[in-house]
């Protein structure tokens, strides 16, 4: 990994205090065991790669949402992606208890995401060059990690199709505000504004890449997507408009959730990732 995007990673989500305290020795090693335990079940590679990229803000639904709709493609067409999420990491830290003791549970996830994030980064660089399918659950983020994220995939050949779930911010803050209400967990002012700062650098980045990604625009309380490219000249008006249109759903959840999971299924039945998804 380039160390201008550690720098990235450790300046938006590190803690001083705790990189003092809590050095990590040898974050390859570690990238290294978490790599081996992502795939170790896993049958195969791909001739085709892919990767899906789930992003959007906390609150909108990637992980209750978006990713059991994109499992339903993958079990549809008998493919066995890698699953890469920050929160798949957070255990690996080697001070994880001394952390939990000393600055309690509701700031765990808090205090190690700059370790997590740079975990993930090394195993999806592993993953990468080893031709897995990826389901990537991170949200956008500067333009100096987009490129670095890209560069990997094109010179890896791989497909990749992004799945953007855009919510409002003032819906965003209030999950956040009524998470940590129910469990205490607390997100920084600073990572809370972070993706809605980033949103239109990231997206502009996206628009001058070359390989011919799609990229779903989903409002959080709609059944259906905008399905568009990575290059389409009104990517940022379309996705600003999904995120501002915040009208509360008259749908409940779990119809939100299956109708995106059968228009998902229907449309890669029609339009696989790549060549054909399970080659």
């Amino acid at each position: 990994m380039e160390q201008a995007l550690l720098d990235f990673i450790e300046q938006q989500y590190g803690n001083v205090e705790i990189a003092q305290k809590f050095p990590i020795p040898c974050i390859s090693a570690l990238a290294e065991v978490a790599f081996q335990e992502r795939v170790a079940k896993l049958p195969r590679r791909c001739v085709y790669p892919f990767c899906m990229r789930l992003v959007g803000q906390s609150g909108a639904g990637k992980t209750t949402q978006l990713l059991p709709a994109v499992e339903s493609v993958f079990q549809q067409t008998n493919v066995s992606p890698v699953f890469l999420a920050v929160r798949n990491f957070v255990h690996y830290h080697p001070h994880l208890e001394a952390i939990r003791q000393q600055y309690g549970e509701n700031l765990l996830r808090e205090n190690t995401n700059a370790f997590a994030l740079s975990l993930l980064v090394l195993v999806f660089e592993k993953c990468v060059q080893k031709r897995y399918p990826i389901v990537f659950e991170v949200t956008l983020q500067s333009p100096l990690f987009e490129a670095y994220i890209h560069a990997l995939l094109e010179k890896n050949a791989y497909a990749c199709d992004y799945q953007c779930l855009a919510i409002a911010k003032k819906d965003s803050d209030a999950w956040i505000q009524a998470r940590y209400l129910a469990t205490r967990r607390q997100v920084s002012l600073k990572s809370a504004q972070f993706f809605f700062e980033t949103l239109n650098p990231a997206l502009k980045f996206l628009q001058t890449i070359r390989l011919p990604n799609r990229f779903f625009i989903w409002n959080r309380y709609q059944l259906g997507p905008d399905v568009s490219f990575c290059q389409d000249p009104l990517l940022l008006e379309k996705v600003e408009g999904a995120r501002l249109e915040n009208n509360r759903s008259a749908f409940e959840e779990d119809i939100l959730r299956e109708a995106k999971k059968q228009f998902l299924c229907r449309f890669y039945e029609q339009h696989p990732i790549v060549y054909k998804l399970n080659s």
